[in-house]
C-alpha cells in the first residue's frame, strides 16, 4: 500500500514539473507550434497509463485489432473453381451451403491485362508453358515406359486388394486412357481388362432413385453405393473411349491402327464378363462393327472376335444376349449394305437357343388365361391388396436383379431371334448379293424348318430365282452345294407347313435336283466337308470357306430324295421311275458309302412304289420310244421305257456291301413281278 501511494506521488511530482517545463518553453517561444506541445503531452500521458494499467491497455489493443486472415473470405478446398462461400441460407426448410463467384479486384484485373498484354508484344509463350510442350513432344525412352509399367501394375494391384478403399486409383486409371500419349493409352487400356473383369459385379448396377439418395443408410451401405455408382462412371468413360479408339481406318495412321487393335482387344476380353453387366449393348455395338466388313483377311483381330461372338451364342440358354446381339447385326449389315464376309455371316448358326424352338406346338396350360369366378375369390382388405401388391413388385424388382428368365421370356426370345434371322436371310436374297447367298442357305437348311407361312412364299419366289438364273450343266463344285441347300431349304420350308394342308408346286426344285444328280456323283468331295482331314486341291485355285453346315453333299442329296418323295407330296410313280435310272447311273461313279446309302434309298423307294421293280426286267415291254437320257426334265425322259443295265455291272463291284445291297434288290424286284 505504501510502495502504490509513493508511485501515484512520483507520477504527480513528475506531471507538475512537465507543465513547468512548457510552460517555460511557451514563455521563451522554443515551439513554434502549440500542435507539437499538445502531441508531446498526448505521448506522455499514453506513457503514464501503460505505466499505470499495462494489462488493461494490451488486452484493448488486442481486442479492437483484426487479424489478416480475419479480413480476407473462406474459399473452397478446390482451388480450380473461382467460388468463394457466403453466408448460408434455408432452402425448404433445410440450410444449404452458399456459393458465390469471387469478384476479381481491380489490381488483379489490371495485373492479368498487363500480363497478356507482355505476351502478345513478345509473341512467345512462358517458359512453364514452353516446358510443358517440349515435354510431352520428347520420345518415351525405356526408362520412362518402365517407370510408367510400375506404376500402372501399383495401381492395379491396389484396385484389386480394395476395390471400395482405392476407387481413386481406378479413375486415375480410366483417365489416363484418355491420354495423347500412346504408350500411357495402350499400357492403361490393356491393364484395365483384368481390373473390370475382377471387381464387375455379378449384377447390373441401377442408378439411385431421389428417395434412395435422401434417406439414411449405414455406413457399409452408403460406402457399397459410392463404389458402385464410381464403378459405373469409370466403366461407361472406358467403353466410351474404345469406342472411339475402335473407329479407325485401317490405312490410318500407324499408332491409331494400333490403339485401335488394342481397343477391340479390350473390348473381346470383357464382354465374356460383361454380357450381364451395364453398357453391354455398347460393348456388342464395338464388336459387330469391327467384323462387318467385306473383307477379314487384313484385320488381325477378326477371327478371335467371331469366335467370341460364337460363344456367347453357344452359352446363352436364356435368349436376352442372342436376342440383342442379333438386333444389333441386323441394323449394322443394313446400314451398309450386306457388304460383309461370308465367315461373320455364319456366326447365326450358332443360335443353340433355337434348337429346341418348335413355333407350332402351343402349350395351352401357359396360353390359357385361367380367370377365378368371382364367388371363388378370397376376400382382402384394402391393406391387404396393398401388402400383396408390394410383395409382388419386390419379387419382380428381384427376378430382374437376378436376371432370372421365364419359360415364357425364353420362349419371346426364341421367336423374336428366329424372327430377326429370316427377315435378315430374306433381305440378302432380295439383294442378290451373291457372295452371301451360301451362307443364307446353310442357314436356312437349318432354320427353315421354323419359318411361318408369311415368309413362306417369298423364300420359295427368291430360291425359284436362284435356281433359274443358274446354268445347272456347268456347275462348280460351290455351285453344286449351292443348288443342293436351295432344294433343301425349300422343301424344309414346306414340310414345316403341312399342317395347314397348302398345295405348292415344288417341280422347279424337283427338276433341278434330276439334272445335278451327274454333276453330284463326278464331285470327288461328295463324302467330305471342311472338317474331313485331307490335303488341299493344288489345282483348285478357290478359297475354301468353313461351312457351319457340315452335312456332305451325299448328305444333303439324300435329304432331298427323302423330302421328295417321303415327307411331301411331290412323288409319283413317273419321277419315281425317273430317278432311279439316274440314280443307277450315278451310283456308277460314286465312293462305296454313297453307294451304299443311294442303294438302301431305292430299296426303300421300292416298297412305296412297286412298279419301278419292273425297270429290272431286260425283257421287251410296250412302250412309246426309248429312254431319253440327254433331257433333264423328268415328263420328256420316258422313264417307263427305261432299263436298269447299270444292275449287271455293279454286281462286281468290289465292294461287298454293294454287291449284296444289289443282289437284295434284284431279288426283291423279282418278288414284285409276280
Amino acid at each position: 500500500m505504501a510502495r502504490k501511494n509513493r508511485s501515484q506521488f512520483s507520477i504527480q511530482e513528475r506531471t507538475a514539473n512537465k507543465r513547468k517545463q512548457e510552460d517555460a518553453l511557451l514563455a521563451s517561444g522554443t515551439f513554434d507550434d502549440v500542435g507539437e506541445i499538445a502531441a508531446d503531452m498526448i505521448s506522455y500521458e499514453e506513457e503514464v497509463v501503460e505505466e499505470t494499467h499495462p494489462r488493461k491497455r494490451r488486452s484493448s489493443s488486442w481486442d479492437d485489432e483484426e487479424q489478416d486472415y480475419e479480413l480476407k473470405p473462406r474459399v473452397l478446398q478446390n482451388p480450380e473453381e473461382d467460388m468463394v462461400e457466403g453466408l448460408p441460407i434455408k432452402i425448404n426448410g433445410k440450410v444449404e451451403r452458399n456459393l458465390l463467384k469471387r469478384q476479381k479486384k481491380k489490381h488483379e484485373i489490371e495485373e492479368e491485362e498487363e500480363e497478356s498484354e507482355e505476351e502478345v508484344k513478345e509473341g512467345e509463350p512462358k517458359e512453364g508453358t514452353k516446358a510443358v510442350a517440349e515435354a510431352e513432344e520428347e520420345p518415351d525412352t525405356e526408362e520412362k515406359i518402365l517407370q510408367l509399367q510400375e506404376e500402372i501394375a501399383e495401381m492395379v494391384e491396389n484396385i484389386m486388394e480394395d476395390p471400395e478403399e482405392n476407387t481413386r486409383y481406378l479413375t486415375r486409371l480410366v483417365k489416363m486412357v484418355q491420354s495423347k500419349n500412346p504408350n500411357t493409352c495402350k499400357f492403361s487400356i490393356l491393364a484395365l481388362v483384368p481390373v473390370f473383369n475382377s471387381i464387375m459385379p455379378g449384377y447390373r448396377i441401377r442408378p439411385l432413385s431421389d428417395i434412395e439418395k435422401k434417406e439414411k443408410v449405414s455406413k457399409e451401405v452408403s460406402r457399397l453405393r459410392h463404389f458402385e455408382q464410381n464403378l459405373v462412371v469409370n466403366y461407361r468413360n472406358y467403353i466410351e473411349r474404345l469406342n472411339v479408339l475402335s473407329k479407325v481406318a485401317n490405312n490410318a495412321d500407324p499408332i491409331k491402327v494400333s490403339l485401335g487393335v488394342n481397343a477391340m482387344q479390350a473390348a473381346n476380353g470383357i464382354i465374356s464378363n460383361a454380357s450381364h453387366f451395364n453398357f453391354r449393348t455398347e460393348v456388342f455395338s464395338i464388336l459387330i462393327r469391327r467384323i462387318c466388313k467385306p473383307n477379314l483377311r487384313v484385320d488381325p483381330i477378326a477371327l478371335t472376335i467371331i469366335n467370341t461372338v460364337e460363344s456367347l451364342f453357344t452359352g446363352d440358354d436364356e435368349g436376352s444376349i442372342s436376342v440383342e446381339i442379333v438386333r444389333i447385326f441386323s441394323k449394322v449389315l443394313k446400314i451398309r449394305n450386306y457388304m460383309i464376309d461370308e465367315s461373320t455371316m455364319n456366326i447365326l448358326l450358332s443360335l443353340d437357343i433355337l434348337q429346341d424352338y418348335d413355333p407350332n406346338t402351343r402349350d395351352e396350360e401357359t396360353e390359357m388365361k385361367f380367370r377365378m369366378k368371382k364367388k371363388d375369390r378370397v376376400h382382402l382388405s384394402k391393406k391387404e391388396r396393398k401388402v400383396r401388391k408390394e410383395i409382388k413388385e419386390i419379387d419382380e424388382e428381384m427376378r430382374k436383379a437376378e436376371l432370372v428368365v421365364s419359360a415364357e421370356e425364353r420362349e419371346k426370345n426364341q421367336a423374336e431371334i428366329l424372327k430377326l434371322v429370316l427377315a435378315l436371310y430374306l433381305n440378302i436374297l432380295k439383294a442378290g448379293h451373291t457372295n452371301l447367298v451360301g451362307a443364307v442357305l446353310e442357314g436356312l437348311s437349318k432354320f427353315g424348318n421354323m419359318a411361318n407361312f408369311d415368309l413362306l412364299g417369298d423364300f420359295l419366289e427368291v430360291m425359284k430365282e436362284i435356281i433359274l438364273d443358274t446354268d445347272l450343266t456347268e456347275l462348280a463344285p460351290s455351285e453344286v452345294r449351292k443348288v443342293l441347300l436351295c432344294i433343301v431349304s425349300s422343301f424344309s420350308l414346306v414340310s414345316n407347313n403341312r399342317h395347314m394342308k397348302i398345295s405348292v408346286d415344288l417341280s422347279t426344285f424337283v427338276n433341278a435336283l434330276y439334272a445335278i444328280l451327274f454333276n453330284v456323283a463326278l464331285d470327288a468331295d461328295i463324302e467330305l466337308s471342311y472338317k474331313s482331314l485331307r490335303l488341299a486341291d493344288p489345282l483348285n485355285m478357290e478359297l475354301v470357306k468353313p461351312s457351319v453346315n457340315v452335312s456332305t453333299k451325299a448328305e444333303l442329296l439324300l435329304k432331298a430324295l427323302n423330302y421328295i418323295f417321303f415327307r411331301t407330296n411331290s412323288g409319283t410313280r413317273e419321277r419315281a421311275a425317273a430317278f432311279t435310272k439316274r440314280l443307277y447311273v450315278a451310283i456308277m461313279h460314286t465312293p462305296e458309302k454313297t453307294t451304299v446309302a443311294v442303294l438302301k434309298f431305292i430299296d426303300k423307294l421300292m416298297t412305296k412304289y412297286p412298279d419301278i421293280g419292273g425297270l429290272y426286267s431286260t425283257e421287251d415291254r410296250i412302250g412309246n420310244g426309248s429312254y431319253n437320257v440327254n433331257t433333264d426334265i423328268i415328263s420328256r425322259c420316258n422313264s417307263g421305257a427305261a432299263t436298269l443295265w447299270e444292275n449287271s455291272l455293279l454286281s462286281k463291284h468290289y465292294c461287298p456291301a454293294v454287291t449284296k445291297g444289289i443282289s437284295s434288290l434284284a431279288n426283291k424286284s423279282k418278288e414284285s413281278n409276280k
